[in-house]
């Protein structure tokens, strides 16, 4: 049964967000117009004694018990992390970043308050089928409920070798359903769901994937460490604030993520996110914030064999073309349907990836591209790829660079190299749409992002992520 305490707190937030002046949304702090953070009386209490932490090194020994032989040999003690993408980091994908150098993948997020009510929702998310080599593998959870949040971390849990709750989306969808970024400005609400993830889940670690508070890092320095203090396991810390989104976005502030690491790194593993966009950026990163690894999203959505190309830096790719790629991922998504058990949205998911890893053919060769955008099943991708490996048969792979991923970025293929801070460079802009996109999550629901946007009729539309 619920708790009283948590009882309480769900029915404030149901109440809350059912009343006329919610639902009209009157600006864009409404949500903390409308919706009261509990009295610490309403709150679940915390344990009397503080909980007892995972030690330190349980993410390098994961990392170690499954052993990734293609993580390059210099970083095979660091995590190199596929990024939660809302139906982009589906199993298949997950599988084929593993082929080229990813030694732990997250699950798209996951909303918790719809696994609980909507059965078509839970059964992307159900874990049971996924195959051992989808391990190391972290479960990310969203929502402002702490008895949803625990109910459905109870069933993904056993499948999981990790929890994460997502504090990072900046996105009005969160704000709406205070989730994501938004939650981290209701400190006493994130600190008790934190304790009580940790305090229900004793021997399974509990992380939190977070942006740097608007109000600057010293207040971000005091919360990391209050979550810490709750018995979190690791922090993924993504260096951008909620308001440093589209075209405000600027480059992830690295010397913030380094601070963190230095005034937390010696109690739980800290990851860096943003402004991965090569195997280049990632030794720069791990360089220059001494984190336990990185995350990358929107550059390995369109290169996923972005922890393998090892001369990228030189400005010549040597890994696969991205031609071989698209071929790849259609073969494991028909070995794992995104659909059924593989965490997506079926064909549309398909559809999407190929759009971002072909996104230059694609934009070189409208005709192709409106097939691509406008396929219905998937024997049309597969023509529309045939005639495209036949047009570059003799193409140079080392002439290859991103083009998805920058297209907003001024058009700076190396910016990481040059010295030139992107116009946006918003990397984690994939890891979190609306729960509306799915169609059925009406309370919450806001805009959803157009179909042109998704699949490809207009490459300017990309707001999704956190």
């Amino acid at each position: 049964k619920k708790s009283a305490n948590a009882m309480t707190i769900t029915n404030i937030y149901r109440n809350v967000r059912s009343t006329p002046e919610m639902k009209q949304d009157p600006g864009p702090y409404s949500i903390h117009r409308n919706w009261r953070v509990p009295d610490k009386s309403d709150l679940p209490k915390a344990p009397s004694t503080p909980p007892k932490p995972i030690h330190r090194q349980w993410l390098q020994e994961l990392l170690q018990q499954h052993n990734n032989p293609t993580t390059p040999q210099d970083l095979q003690d660091k995590a190199l992390v596929v990024a939660p993408m809302v139906d982009q980091s589906d199993l298949p994908f997950r599988l084929q970043c593993r082929r080229y150098g990813a030694n732990l993948c997250f699950t798209p997020m996951i909303h918790s308050r719809l696994f609980q009510e909507n059965d078509k929702y839970r059964a992307k998310f159900v874990c049971d089928q996924l195959p051992a080599s989808d391990r190391p593998l972290v479960a990310q959870l969203c929502g402002p409920d702490p008895y949803i949040i625990v109910q459905t971390a109870k069933e993904i849990a056993p499948y999981v070798d990790a929890i994460d709750l997502n504090c990072g989306c900046p996105q009005n969808i969160a704000k709406r359903g205070l989730y994501g970024a938004f939650l981290l400005e209701e400190e006493e609400l994130l600190l008790s769901l934190v304790r009580e993830l940790v305090q229900q889940f004793p021997d399974k670690p509990i992380c939190v994937k977070v942006r740097l508070l608007p109000t600057g890092l010293e207040d971000s320095l005091i919360l990391y460490e209050k979550l810490v203090d709750c018995g979190i396991a690791m922090l993924t810390v993504h260096g951008r604030n909620r308001h440093q989104t589209n075209y405000r976005t600027g480059p992830a502030d690295w010397d913030a993520i380094a601070k963190v690491v230095q005034h937390l790194g010696h109690r739980i593993p800290i990851l860096a996110n943003g402004m991965i966009a090569s195997l280049d950026d990632v030794r720069k990163c791990l360089k220059a914030t001494k984190a336990d690894g990185v995350m990358s999203s929107e550059a390995i959505l369109e290169y996923p064999a972005l922890f393998r190309d090892e001369e990228f830096h030189l400005g010549r790719r040597t890994g696969p073309s991205r031609l071989q790629l698209t071929r790849e991922y259609l073969e494991l998504a028909k070995q794992y349907p995104p659909d059924c058990g593989g965490q997506g949205s079926g064909f549309k998911t398909i559809r999407v990836h190929v759009h971002k890893i072909l996104h230059e053919e694609l934009q070189n060769n409208p005709e192709f591209r409106t097939i691509c955008v406008t396929a219905k099943e998937e024997k049309e991708l597969e023509s529309c790829l045939q005639s495209l490996e036949q047009l570059h048969s003799g193409d140079d792979v080392s002439k290859e660079g991103l083009s998805w991923y920058l297209r907003h970025r001024g058009g700076n293929q190396h910016h990481s190299l040059q010295g030139n801070a992107p116009l946006r460079d918003d990397e984690d802009e994939a890891t979190c749409m609306g729960a509306g996109f799915f169609g059925n999550d009406k309370e919450e629901e806001e805009e959803e992002p157009s179909g042109a946007g998704f699949f490809g009729n207009d490459d300017n539309d990309s707001d999704y992520s956190d």
